[in-house]
């Protein structure tokens, strides 16, 4: 690919780190610790998130659609003899009595000799075909349901009320168990139970090569109660924050540079560059370079704070006998000031979390790749830099207070081409050119003045955190969609200022289906990116 095509996926890829449960900066690092250290709920579904954006790097367009790797299974008939009664979460069922229960990063799940490799390899799991699993539930709709199948009320002894649904590669348009086994006739059934103390439990089954699946599925259901000896999930006490080990702070050097990022004072190395555009609206999101590329310090608005799951976390940590990796420190005005500090393989990762009481909520990441040294005093220069202003304390600007786009938009020239992806119309200059081998992306073969748009298709499981917009930009709508944000910027990471714009749209109002936009290059222009916007029509689209 070209250096041109290298630096917008980056771009797009950078934008992919904001997306999804996965907090943090750096993709590839979060996909490599996800299955190490997270021991919270739902680790084995939601790790599904970390492998796409590590695909992300390679390719325009990612599809949501990994599943957790477990062994294949026959499917199981209900009058069998051999069958085994398990309780999780408050309900219980009949599973086959062959069916083990492994737990390898969350959830409990079922299958006959399993065999679960002591390091899961994130970017090589093989794809499972069959599996039953229980999680709590989270609010969010069956699948079935948001493909239109559909949804059955049913009775479970016990229970206040139960629902389930199915749906099938058909149905919602897509491989249920990755590329290795996308048959027709995969097979996914949901039962939503909700309980007396008005929780939600969700039990899936998936079932690979059934000849009828729905009628397995419904004798499963039919198998399922209410456990009357439940007495709640068995949760570890939290450790709040002031019993964590306080962190000392550290004097910021003379030389360092003073900042403010939307109310979050800070500091960094005056030798250190700063990436991207940092003039009277930097977005949402600060990137610094050391000067040999080693580490990086990045500041982002965040309202998803970690805090309470590392607390949990360090419950765990702490029962083990392990050393906490997770620090308290003292900053003044905040109800949250904390940070985990990681090192493996020669990498140096600090994670802050700062919140202003009734205020924003900041991540401050600095990470350090092999070699960059230890980053302790600088780490310690960090923590002693920040600062909460009046501003910290203003909250993230609602959707709807955005300034809206549309006097930026320009109908684009007579001569530009009409081009339609997956359903999306719009219309490009003649010398963007989409090439074999790079499905999403057009681009310029100009030297001098390269351009390049690439698109992204994002449709989120049912498990996974819906896409979050970004807190700034500018409000826009395009037809076909429901919710939308365009930022325009610059990008000094090549050496030159480069123009960048980036838009994300929903096509659905709880952001699971929806689409990002992304222009740059040298001869990008901020007047060619709104004459593109413009002629984005969104209507024939569906991400499945």
């Amino acid at each position: 690919m070209t250096e041109q095509s290298d630096t917008l996926v980056k771009l797009i890829h950078d934008a992919a780190g904001r997306v999804g449960p996965v907090d943090g900066i750096d993709g590839e690092a979060m996909a490599r610790r996800a299955i190490r250290h997270e021991r919270t709920r739902r680790g084995v579904l939601g790790g599904a998130v970390a492998v796409a954006l590590v695909a992300l790097g390679t390719v325009g367009t990612v599809w949501f659609v990994e599943r957790p790797a477990l062994p294949a299974f026959l499917p199981w008939v209900h009058d069998s003899s051999d069958v085994t009664e398990v309780r999780s979460d408050g309900l219980v069922f009949e599973v086959p009595g062959d069916y083990e229960e492994f737990n390898p990063v969350g959830d409990p799940m079922w299958g006959p000799d399993p065999v679960i490799p002591g390091e899961l390899d994130m970017e090589s799991l093989p794809s499972a075909e069959s599996w039953v699993a229980v999680e709590p539930g989270d609010g969010v709709p069956l699948v079935g349901e948001q493909v239109g199948n559909p949804v059955v009320e049913t009775e479970v002894p016990g229970a206040v009320a139960a629902r389930y649904s199915w749906y099938t590669a058909d149905s919602a348009a897509r491989p249920l168990a990755g590329e290795g086994s996308g048959d027709a006739g995969d097979f996914v059934g949901e039962l939503d139970v909700e309980l007396g103390d008005g929780t939600v439990v969700r039990v899936t089954m998936n079932l690979h090569d059934d000849a009828t699946p729905r009628a397995t599925f419904e004798r499963f259901v039919d198998t399922v109660r209410a456990d009357e000896e439940y007495d709640g999930p068995e949760t570890l006490p939290m450790i709040p924050q002031e019993d964590l080990p306080l962190l000392e702070t550290g004097e910021v050097p003379a030389s360092w540079r003073q900042a403010e990022f939307h109310g979050l004072e800070y500091a960094a190395p005056g030798d250190w560059t700063t990436v991207g555009s940092q003039g009277a609206n930097p977005g949402d999101a600060v990137h610094i370079k050391r000067p040999d590329g080693k580490v990086d310090l990045r500041i982002e608005l965040t309202d998803h704070l970690m805090y309470l799951d590392n607390a949990q976390m360090a419950a765990e940590y702490a029962e083990m006998g392990e050393d906490l990796p997770y620090y308290r420190f003292d900053l003044a005005d905040a109800d949250v000031s904390q940070v985990r500090i990681e090192r493996f393989d020669g990498e140096y990762q600090a994670y802050i979390e700062v919140r202003r009481a009734g205020g924003r909520g900041y991540m401050v990441n600095l990470f350090g790749r092999p070699g960059a040294g230890n980053l302790d005093d600088d780490l310690a220069a960090v923590l002693g830099s920040l600062g909460l202003t009046a501003a910290s304390a203003e909250g993230p600007t609602p959707y709807d207070d955005l300034d809206l786009a549309d006097p930026m938009l320009q109908d684009p020239p007579s001569g530009w081409e009409p081009v339609t992806f997956e359903g999306l119309d719009l219309r490009l200059p003649q010398e963007l050119k989409s090439e074999d081998g790079t499905w999403g992306v057009w681009s310029s073969r100009s030297a001098d003045a390269w351009e390049e748009l690439s698109i992204g298709l994002w449709e989120m499981e049912a498990h996974e955190q819906p896409i979050d917009l970004d807190a700034n930009g500018y409000r826009y709508e395009p037809p076909g969609t429901s919710r939308g944000v365009v930022t325009v910027g610059t990008d000094t990471e090549t050496g030159e200022p480069l123009f960048q714009g980036h838009a994300t749209f929903y096509l659905t109002v709880d952001g699971r289906q929806a689409f990002e936009v992304g222009y740059g290059g040298a001869g990008a222009t901020e007047e060619r990116w709104w004459q593109i916007l413009a002629s984005l029509d969104a209507a024939g689209l569906t991400v499945s």
